[in-house]
C-alpha cells in the first residue's frame, strides 16, 4: 500500500515505519479459517499463524455437558414467584465454573536473517483491498496473505538476504510447559518441507503445521533447527495447520502444497477452469453464500470441514523413512515436551538442541528454475478475485485532509477528531471482520492471537459481543459474515437442544452465552454469572439472519427451522402465570447485570420479554397456520414493559426489581437496537422511556463494547450528540493498537475485536437506517463530521443506497431491486415513496 499527500479518497490500508514491537501491533491478513500477524522485522520476520479451529482440549467430555436440571425447575419457579429473590442462586448441579476451550495461536513461521541488514528506509503496511501485509527495507521486499481461494498462508520474499535461515517457531507467550512437540525437515523435488506436531497435554488432540518453501536460486542447508537459504534470490513459503485426533497425514498436506504450486505453473486450456487444487475453501464444505450473496440452503456447520476439527480418519503421521521417501534429505525429527520458561525470546540455539545431526545440503532443479514472481503472482490474483469485491462493496468518505489520510496509523491515532482517522478505521473494521469471518464468525479476538493465555478464553461472547461485532454484516453488505454467523449456530443447534432439555425440559433450542466454536453446551456458568437461566439467546443470535432474508427478500429454510424450534421451546417454557394473567418468563436473566437489593436470577428481564415476543412473532411470520395463530396468542398474552420511576424502560418488568444503572451491557434496550419494535416513529412513548434509560446508563468498567452499543441503542434514539459522545469516548480513550485491531479496555488494555468491528456499523447507522418498511437518512448525523459519502449500504427493503450529504444538505440515490412503497424519514420531513424494482430513485430535502 502506497500512501501520499493528495492522494484522492479514503486510504484502504495502514503503515508504520517500524516494526510491531508487540505481537499485538502487528499487521493482520486472514481468510476466515487461517489467519497470519506478520511483526515485519526484516532481521527477526516472524509471522504467526492462527486458525479458527484451534481451542485447546481443557475440560473432559463429561464436563462439558449443560446441568441436568429439569427436574428442579418447577420448584424454583415456585419460590422466585413467591418472593425468595435469591433462590437462583441454589440452581445448579454443584460444579464449579468452567470457562469454554481457550482460543490458542499455533506457531510463529520464522525467518531469520544472519548478520542483520543495513539499509534504511523501513515500511511496513497492509492492504485492505488485497489482504496483503508488505514490509520493506532497502531491496528486501516481503509480502504476506492468507488466500481465500486456496486456504494457505504465502509469504514471498524477494532480496531476503545472503543467508536466511527459516523453522517453525512454537515458543509463544503461554505455551504450555507440557506440550509434546515433533518436527520434520525434508527436500523435495518441489522444495523444503517443514512439518511442526504440537500434542495437546493428555489428550489425543494436536495441531500440525505444514509448510513448503520454495526458492529461486542458491543453496539449501537442512539444518537441526530448521533449514537455512544461501544465496537466494527469492522465496515462497507457503503454510497451512490442522487441528485432528491421532496423527495427520502430513505427506498427503504436503503433495496437495505441491499440487497447488504445480497447478498454477500450469498454464489454463481454453475455455477451462484448472481442477481445484488443495483445500480450496469451497471443496471444504458446501458453501453457504450462493452466487447472489444469499445464504444457500445447506445443513453443514463448523464441524463438517474437511478436518479442521477432530478426524478421527485421518492416516498416521509420516515417519522419517516416509518423509525421506517423497524427496530427498531429511533433518532430525523427534518428540519432545516443551523445556519449561522457554518463551518468544529463546534462540534459534534452543531449537538445535544437544545431538545435532549433521547438515544436509542440496539444489532444486526445480524450484531453482521456477518462475516464482509468477507463481506468487497467480495465487494473489486467486485470492484477490475474492477478496477485493467483497471488501470494496461499502466505501466511506469524510472528505478528509489528504495530508492526514497519509499519516501512519500511529499518528492518526494521536488526532482523535479527524475524519482521516475515522475513515481509516471504518476501512480497518470492514477488512477485519471480512478477514475473521469464514469457518466461524469472529472470536474475542477476531481470528487472531500471539498468546495461549486469551482473556475470556478468545472465544464467543453471545450475549452482547457476537452480534455487535457482527452489526454491519446485512447493511455493510458482507454476506461473508452472515454466512460465518450461519456456520456457527447451524452447526450446534443439536447442542442448543440439549440445553433445552436438560435446563429447562422442553422441545426447542436454548443457546449458550460462550462458545469456543466446537460445543454449543452450556456449561460455563456460575452463582455470580447465572448463564445457564439466560433465553433470549437463540432469538438475538438469529435475528441478524432474518435482518438478512429481509434484504434478499429470501427466506432460508434452515433458519425457518430453527425460528421454529426457538418457538416450540417458549410454548412449553412459558407456562406460569403472574397475578394479572400474564405469561411470566421465570427465571430470567439480564445478561450479564442484577436487580438492586436481588440476585441475578430474576422474573420477566425485559431481554428475555423482547425476545420471546420477537421469537413467537417471527416464528409465526415464517409458518402460517394454525401454529402461527397459536403463537401469536402466546405473543399477546406476554406483560408490557415497565417504565420506571425515573421514568426510563426497566430492565426486569416484574414489582421490586429495580435498576442496576451503571452497568456495561445494555440487554433491555434490544426491542430499540438491534431490533425495531420501539422506535421514535410508531412508539413515541416508549421511546422516550428507552431513551431515558440510555441517558441513566453508566459506563462501569469502560468497556469497548458498552460505548459502542450505548452509541448505536442512540442513533436508533436520533440523539446524534449521544452516540457522538460515546464514540468520541472510544476514539479518545486509546483503545486501538498500531494494528488497528482494537482492545476491550482503555490503554489498550486486552486485546479484543468488539470495537474495531462494531465501528463500522456504528457509522452506518448514524446516517442510515432501514426497516423492512421504512428508510432513514441522517437520523443520528455526527457534527464533528459534517460532510461526507458512503456507498454501497443495503437495506432491509431491498434496495442499494449511496448517500452524499454536507450542511444542510444531501443527495441520496436508491436502487431497488423490488418493487415496494416505504416509510421515508430524513432531515427535510416524512413521506411514503414508491419504489419501481430497477428504476434509482434520487432524494433530496427537495424529494416530494
Amino acid at each position: 500500500m502506497t500512501v501520499t499527500a493528495g492522494e484522492p479518497g479514503p486510504v484502504h490500508g495502514t503503515w508504520e515505519a517500524a516494526p510491531a514491537a508487540r505481537w499485538e501491533d502487528a499487521f493482520l491478513s486472514g481468510n476466515g479459517r487461517h489467519g497470519a500477524m506478520v511483526l515485519g522485522d526484516p532481521d527477526d520476520d516472524r509471522v504467526i499463524v492462527t486458525h479458527h479451529a484451534l481451542v485447546r482440549p481443557n475440560n473432559a467430555e463429561e464436563d462439558t455437558r449443560p446441568p441436568r436440571l429439569a427436574d428442579e425447575l418447577p420448584g424454583l419457579q415456585d419460590r422466585l414467584l413467591a418472593g425468595d429473590v435469591t433462590a437462583a442462586e441454589r440452581f445448579t448441579d454443584g460444579r464449579p465454573l468452567r470457562w469454554v476451550r481457550p482460543f490458542h495461536p499455533a506457531f510463529q513461521v520464522r525467518l531469520r536473517r544472519e548478520g542483520g541488514g543495513t539499509a534504511r528506509g523501513y515500511r511496513r503496511a497492509v492492504d485492505y483491498t488485497t489482504g496483503v501485509v508488505t514490509s520493506v527495507r532497502g531491496p528486501r521486499r516481503s509480502e504476506v496473505v492468507v488466500s481465500r481461494a486456496d486456504d494457505v498462508v504465502l509469504q514471498y520474499v524477494t532480496a531476503p538476504g545472503p543467508t536466511v535461515e527459516l523453522h517453525l517457531d512454537h515458543r509463544l507467550p503461554g505455551v504450555p510447559p507440557d506440550l509434546t512437540v515433533g518436527r520434520s525437515v525434508a527436500l523435495t523435488p518441489d522444495g523444503v518441507l517443514l512439518t511442526l506436531r504440537m500434542g495437546y497435554p493428555g489428550s489425543r488432540l494436536a495441531c500440525t503445521g505444514v509448510t513448503l518453501a520454495v526458492t529461486g536460486g542458491g543453496r539449501t542447508v537442512i539444518t537441526p533447527a530448521g533449514v537455512r537459504f544461501v544465496g537466494a534470490r527469492a522465496l515462497l513459503v507457503l503454510t497451512r495447520v490442522r487441528r485432528h485426533e491421532g496423527e495427520l497425514d502430513a505427506v498427503a498436506e504436503a503433495e496437495e502444497l505441491r499440487a497447488l504450486l504445480r497447478a498454477v505453473e500450469t498454464p489454463k486450456p481454453p475455455g477451462r477452469d484448472p481442477a481445484p487444487t488443495g483445500r480450496d475453501l469451497a471443496t471444504t464444505g458446501t458453501p453457504l453464500v450462493s452466487a447472489d450473496g444469499g445464504l444457500a440452503a445447506t445443513g453443514r456447520g463448523a464441524t463438517a470441514t474437511g478436518g479442521d476439527l477432530a478426524a478421527p480418519g485421518w492416516a498416521p503421521a509420516p515417519t522419517v523413512r516416509d518423509l525421506a521417501t517423497t524427496g530427498g534429505d531429511l533433518a532430525a525429527t523427534g518428540e519432545h515436551p516443551v523445556a519449561p520458561d522457554r518463551g518468544p525470546a529463546a534462540t534459534d540455539g534452543d531449537l538445535a538442541a544437544a545431538g545435532e545431526r549433521p547438515a544436509a545440503t542440496g539444489r532444486h532443479s526445480a524450484a531453482t528454475d521456477r518462475d516464482l514472481a509468477a507463481v506468487y503472482a497467480r495465487l494473489l490474483d486467486r485470492h484477490t478475485a475474492l477478496h477485493r469485491p467483497a471488501y470494496a462493496r461499502v466505501t466511506l468518505d469524510l472528505a478528509a485532509d489528504p495530508a492526514e489520510r497519509a499519516l501512519p496509523g500511529t499518528a492518526l491515532l494521536r488526532r482523535t477528531r479527524s475524519p482521516a482517522l475515522l475513515e481509516r478505521l471504518f476501512a480497518a473494521g470492514r477488512y477485519h471482520l471480512l478477514s475473521a469471518s469464514g469457518m466461524l464468525p469472529p472470536r474475542l479476538t477476531g481470528l487472531w492471537t500471539g498468546d495461549w493465555n486469551t482473556a475470556w478464553s478468545g472465544a464467543f461472547t453471545t450475549n452482547a459481543n457476537l452480534n455487535l461485532q457482527t452489526a454491519s454484516a446485512v447493511a455493510a453488505d458482507l454476506p461473508e459474515v452472515t454466512e460465518a454467523h450461519a456456520r456457527l449456530i447451524m452447526g450446534q443447534l443439536a447442542d442448543w437442544r440439549d440445553n433445552a432439555r436438560s435446563i429447562f425440559g422442553t422441545r426447542g433450542i436454548v443457546a449458550p452465552s460462550h462458545t469456543d466454536g466446537v460445543s454449543g453446551h452450556t456449561y460455563h456458568f456460575s452463582r455470580e454469572y447465572p448463564l445457564h437461566l439466560w433465553t433470549a439467546g437463540a432469538d438475538w443470535l438469529l435475528k441478524p439472519l432474518v435482518d438478512h432474508d429481509e434484504s434478499r427478500g429470501t427466506r432460508d429454510p434452515r433458519l425457518a427451522a430453527a425460528l421454529a424450534e426457538v418457538a416450540d421451546f417458549y410454548e412449553d417454557f412459558l407456562t406460569r402465570t403472574g397475578p394479572d394473567g400474564s405469561v411470566v418468563v421465570v427465571p430470567s436473566y439480564s445478561p450479564e447485570n442484577r436487580p438492586a437489593r436481588a440476585s441475578w436470577g430474576a422474573i420477566n428481564a425485559t431481554m428475555d420479554l423482547t425476545a420471546a415476543r420477537h421469537a413467537l412473532l417471527t416464528a409465526a411470520a415464517y409458518h402460517p397456520g394454525p401454529a402461527a395463530d397459536r403463537r401469536r396468542a402466546l405473543a399477546d398474552r406476554l406483560p408490557p414493559y415497565r417504565i420506571n420511576d425515573d421514568g426510563a424502560l426497566a430492565e426486569w418488568a416484574w414489582p421490586g426489581l429495580d435498576d442496576t444503572y451503571d452497568h456495561r451491557h445494555l440487554s433491555h434496550l434490544y426491542a430499540v437496537w438491534p431490533l425495531d419494535e420501539i422506535n421514535p416513529y410508531d412508539t413515541p412513548e416508549p421511546a422516550r422511556a428507552a431513551h431515558r434509560a440510555l441517558a441513566l446508563r453508566g459506563a462501569e468498567n469502560d468497556s469497548a463494547h458498552g460505548h459502542l452499543h450505548q452509541a448505536l441503542v442512540a442513533a436508533r434514539l436520533r440523539d446524534g450528540s449521544r452516540a457522538e459522545a460515546a464514540l468520541h469516548r472510544v476514539l479518545a480513550g486509546d483503545y486501538f493498537h498500531d494494528s488497528l485491531m482494537s482492545s476491550h479496555y482503555p490503554g489498550r488494555d486486552v486485546y479484543n475485536a468488539d470495537a474495531a468491528h462494531a465501528l463500522p456499523a456504528l457509522l452506518v447507522e448514524m446516517v442510515v437506517q432501514s426497516t423492512p418498511d421504512r428508510l432513514v437518512l441522517l437520523p443520528a448525523p455526527p457534527a464533528a463530521y459534517p460532510s461526507g459519502r458512503i456507498t454501497g449500504i443495503r437495506t432491509r427493503f431491498g434496495a442499494r443506497v449511496d448517500l452524499t450529504w454536507g450542511p444542510g444538505t444531501y443527495t441520496a440515490v436508491v436502487r431497488p431491486t423490488r418493487s415496494h412503497r416505504i416509510d421515508l424519514r430524513s432531515p427535510a420531513g416524512a413521506h411514503p415513496l414508491d419504489l419501481c424494482a430497477g428504476v434509482d430513485r434520487v432524494l433530496t430535502p427537495e424529494t416530494r
